[in-house]
């Protein structure tokens, strides 16, 4: 409860603040051709409403309202500074808040900015199983177990694409892998009670398998 009063009390203030610089910025854009000019002025004003927008969306994101927090991450990337970081948070809301198509879109952006980082490539071949693109999804966790054959989570997340989309003999099989080579895993009894699941009701991932079958032709 502390949290999310601390977090409402950040966007309030940030509120209040953003609001003071606004109107500065109009007193400014008032003034006569005549009057001095404080040199930089106008980029200043603009740098520092953005980083109000940033913080603004830092409050919303602690609160878990993640569409309104990448709403202010977008608006405080007019500060250059921010722009990265900006750009990165507003990917990980649109993930959260389950846009998959705005995420996706994000994210393929960002591994052309940083075509080596690990949790960009991870989060995106998550969004690709996610926004219905299993089998993209499903190359992608291939080619990250080859880079990264000591993380679990890929071996993880691949099971999970596979039970997903029906898959059950092959999840059984990387399902051993995993257990062979993360035996201390906590996921393993997850991941064998869906697998399990599955064989009980084959049935129940019929439209899903259906529906794969579809976006891969």
């Amino acid at each position: 409860m502390t949290n999310i009063n601390t977090s409402f009390k950040k966007v309030f203030f940030s509120f209040i603040c953003l609001m003071a610089f606004t109107a500065l910025s109009v007193t400014t854009g008032c003034q006569t051709s005549n009057a001095f000019k404080v040199p930089g002025e106008s980029s200043i004003i603009t740098k520092n409403i953005a980083s109000e927008y940033f913080t603004i969306a830092e409050g919303y994101a602690d609160l878990k309202k993640y569409d309104k927090a990448a709403e202010y991450y977008k608006y405080a990337m007019k500060n250059k500074s921010l722009r990265l970081s900006a750009y990165y948070k507003m990917a990980r809301c649109y993930a959260l808040a389950k846009d998959y198509k705005n995420a996706l879109e994000a994210y393929e952006k960002l591994l052309k900015l940083d075509p080596d980082n690990k949790e960009i490539k991870l989060s995106l071949a998550y969004i690709q199983g996610m926004s219905g693109n299993t089998e993209k999804a499903l190359n992608s966790y291939e080619v990250l177990m080859q880079e990264f054959p000591e993380d679990s989570s890929v071996l993880v997340n691949y099971i999970n694409v596979l039970i997903y989309i029906g898959r059950v003999e092959d999840a059984e099989k990387y399902l051993k892998i995993l257990i062979e080579k993360f035996p201390d895993c906590s996921e393993i009894k997850t991941l064998s009670d869906s697998i399990n699941s599955q064989i009980d009701n084959p049935d129940s991932n019929l439209g899903k398998k259906e529906e794969n079958q579809e976006k891969s032709n």
